[in-house]
């Protein structure tokens, strides 16, 4: 039955590496079990890059709405290296509603769950002693202010005095935990007065693996020379699966535990912890000759291809095909198609800040710390539903929609950012039910790939709408450059350009060219007398006069023109009966008529008129310019004579 639950967020870092992925698989087992939901917010990178990238990384923790998760497990020790993360204990503090448990890490006024220290380096050195009868043995632990680096350290102490063997503080050593450090320790040991150590117990693989790079280096077999061990084996997922004789530590309880002490102090009530069972790692860097071969080494890339790595990339065009797309609903159509490759998953969505799409400028200031109040969710898929919909949006506050939904499993959804270097562009989630289902170590690479299909989106828009403004002006200076600015009717030079449109169109269609012309009368008395800012006046409503005889046409079909200062036409591609023609001729009058009586003006405004109806056959656009001066002459005639009837 389906029903709300508890929700717990994980704050974390590099969710693809073997250590997190471990303990949050024991987190998931746990919540699971205990029908809680599970929400990781995590980057992806944490060194080697652009400083930029990682703040946009980590900008990942600033869509968190904390008040609104029942409890909070941080992993903070990659965290705590960059300057960006290092207020999170104070934000935990300032806004969480529910505990907050720390996971193997101390800080000030919050619980916390370390892993069991009793074990550490002693599975190694045991092995060492005991089955090899090593005594000489060097430490190769972290960086000396790291815990892990401390207690490791400690707990090579702690044996070699136990067992009566020497602890000297030239066979100890502070690396990285990293590549970086192996070819220094290497360099000091040689210089040592002492030579080289029967082993060097180190404190992860990374830098055993170091190690052994150094050594080959300088011609120093392994282990024939130098035994090396390290620690926190993954199992296969290092540069060089099972060389190492190394320890494979138990993350998974130290997740388990983390969610026994949050459901501890939500239920108010104490729940046995799980016991850490850490496991030697035989290898061929200790005597044991197990017969690993350095030549397995060039068949990792088969091994990745049984895990479904190979494939990935071997049949992957997503980039390609993302890229291709001319919309945005197209494209996200064709990421939904390559979520094939992320497994068994049950759910995804995509979620863009409202601004995602900024400008073309390369210049323009974009956003880069935080999210919009409101966010678009354009994708989103659970189980078999999917959807695409560009104005679907909601509060920041709800981080997923998808989260306050009712379902019958509980689920863990994995939280991490959208961005194109420092560009925010949003984040998207991940969703798995039940106990079943992670992200795969190649998720990263996935999620790069959809990172920069949106980009290229977003410079394409970009692009279209750039274009479409150009477009736009272009169209405008084109209608500038016809139309008067006056009065709105077409210039002389639109006159030119537009009815031999016109003598084309009614040529084809078969139709009559019906041609007014008018003159405004007594232009230069009115600017004489009342101004030229009243006899534009006069030219306007001339110029509106002649659309009353256009009617409600504006088209090809029926035009207007201002052809001179004081002189108007209309064209009009139409077969008129007289009574037609005698209708329009009557709304130019009643217009000017009624403007007249209503304007209070000293002056009226009335113009000289003169209609032909004109073949399209055989005429030009001359002979229209001959015909409408010669009208006008004869409409302008008439008028003067009137006037002098009437004095």
């Amino acid at each position: 039955m389906a029903k709300k639950r508890k929700k717990i967020g994980v704050i974390t870092t590099d969710i693809y590496e073997a250590y997190q992925r471990n303990v949050v698989r024991g987190i998931r087992r746990e919540a699971a079990a205990r029908d809680y939901d599970v929400v990781v917010f995590s980057t992806f990178l944490k060194a080697g890059m652009w400083f930029g990238y990682l703040a946009a990384e980590q900008n990942i923790y600033n869509m968190i709405r904390y008040e609104s998760l029942d409890g909070i497990i941080l992993m903070p020790d990659h965290l705590m290296e960059f300057e960006g993360s290092r207020r999170l204990p104070e934000i935990l503090k300032e806004r969480c509603k529910g505990p907050v448990v720390v996971l193997d890490y101390q800080i000030e006024d919050f619980p916390c769950v370390m892993e069991d220290g009793s074990g550490q380096l002693r599975p190694v050195l045991e092995h060492l002693y005991r089955e090899h009868g090593i005594t000489d043995i060097a430490c190769m632990t972290g960086m000396e202010e790291h815990p892990h680096a401390r207690q490791r350290l400690q707990s090579y102490r702690d044996f070699m005095e136990e067992h009566g063997l020497p602890v000297r503080q030239d066979r100890i050593f502070y690396g990285d935990f990293w590549y970086n450090k192996g070819a220094e320790v290497l360099e000091k040991l040689l210089q040592s007065p002492q030579g080289l150590p029967q082993a060097v117990c180190c404190a992860s693989d990374n830098m055993g693996i170091s190690l052994y790079a150094a050594c080959r280096k300088k011609g120093i077999r392994v282990p024939q020379d130098l035994v090396i061990t390290g620690y926190d084996s993954d199992s296969g997922g290092s540069i060089l699966p099972h060389f190492l004789t190394s320890v494979e530590k138990d993350s998974e309880s130290l997740g388990v535990n983390a969610v026994r002490r949050l459901a501890g102090l939500l239920e108010g009530r104490d729940i046995p912890m799980a016991c850490q069972q850490d496991r030697l790692v035989l290898g061929s860097s200790c005597p044991c000759d197990i017969g690993w071969e350095e030549s397995q080494a060039d068949n990792l890339e088969e091994r990745f291809s049984r895990e479904g790595f190979g494939f990935y990339h071997e049949c992957n065009f997503m980039m390609e095909d993302g890229i291709a797309m001319r919309s945005l609903e197209e494209c996200l159509w064709k990421i939904d198609w390559y979520l094939l490759f992320l497994g068994n998953i049950s759910g995804y969505s995509v979620c863009l800040c409202d601004d995602w799409q900024g400008s073309a400028r390369d210049d323009e200031k974009y956003r880069r710390d935080g999210y919009s109040s409101r966010m678009k969710l354009i994708y989103h898929r659970y189980c078999e539903d999917r959807s695409v919909d560009l104005n679907r949006d909601f509060p920041l506050e709800e981080m997923l929609p998808s989260l306050w939904e009712e379902r019958e499993q509980p689920a863990i959804y994995y939280v991490t950012p959208l961005h194109f270097m420092d560009r925010c562009m949003g984040y998207s989630a991940a969703m798995f039910e039940g106990e079943s289902g992670e992200i795969p170590t190649y998720y990263w690479d996935w999620l790069r790939n959809l990172c920069n299909i949106l980009e290229s989106m977003r410079r394409y828009l970009n692009l279209e709408k750039l274009n479409e403004s150009l477009t736009a002006a272009y169209l405008q200076m084109e209608r500038n450059a016809v139309t008067d600015e006056l009065t709105g009717l077409y210039n002389r030079k639109g006159f030119a350009m537009y009815t031999g449109q016109q003598l084309e169109l009614a040529a084809r269609e078969g139709r009559e060219l019906v041609v007014l012309v008018a003159d405004l009368n007594d232009l230069k008395g009115i600017n004489d007398c009342y101004g030229h800012l009243e006899g534009d006046y006069a030219i306007r409503h001339a110029a509106m006069a002649i659309q009353a005889f256009l009617g409600q046409e504006n088209s090809a079909y029926a035009r207007g023109y201002r052809t001179g200062g004081d002189e108007f036409a209309a064209v009009l591609v139409m077969n008129l009966s007289r009574e037609e023609l005698e209708g329009r001729m009557k709304a130019l009058e009643d217009y000017l008529e009624e403007l007249n009586r209503q304007s209070g003006k000293p002056f009226r405004v009335s113009v000289s008129c003169g209609v032909s109806r004109e073949n399209p056959i055989g005429a030009d656009q001359n002979h229209l310019l001959q015909q409408a001066d010669q009208l006008m002459y004869q409409a302008k005639q008439r008028y003067k004579a009137k006037q002098c009837r009437n004095k």
